[in-house]
């Protein structure tokens, strides 16, 4: 079984996993604060968090089936399948992050 994947790519894969929940997490406090008027959100960030998912996830689905019909083992299925996601979720948290919480008065 030459496709069959080590320990240390099982390792790669679960903390990229880790990884996207982690980060995803963040940006969804973050925008929750800043519909709580907490946290200084752009004025468009409802309609980005909407507009920017099927993009993704397309991408997403589309990364993981090229790896898999090139008879990638499927720890590299995975992370191709969650490379664009992580890459948005970064994206956001460190776009948001850098905001600060809001100015008041």
């Amino acid at each position: 079984m030459h496709n069959a994947p080590n320990v240390f790519d099982v390792m790669k894969t679960g903390a990229n996993i880790w990884r996207l929940g982690f980060e995803t997490n963040n940006v969804i406090f973050l925008r929750m604060m800043g519909m709580a008027g907490v946290w200084n959100t752009p004025f468009d960030e409802n309609w980005r968090m909407v507009a920017e998912k099927p993009h993704e996830f397309i991408k997403s689905g589309r990364n993981g089936v090229l790896a898999a019909m090139a008879g990638k083992p499927a720890t590299q299925v995975v992370d191709a399948s969650l490379r664009p996601l992580n890459r948005a979720t970064s994206a956001n948290r460190k776009r948001l992050s850098k905001r600060g919480p809001r100015k008041i008065g």
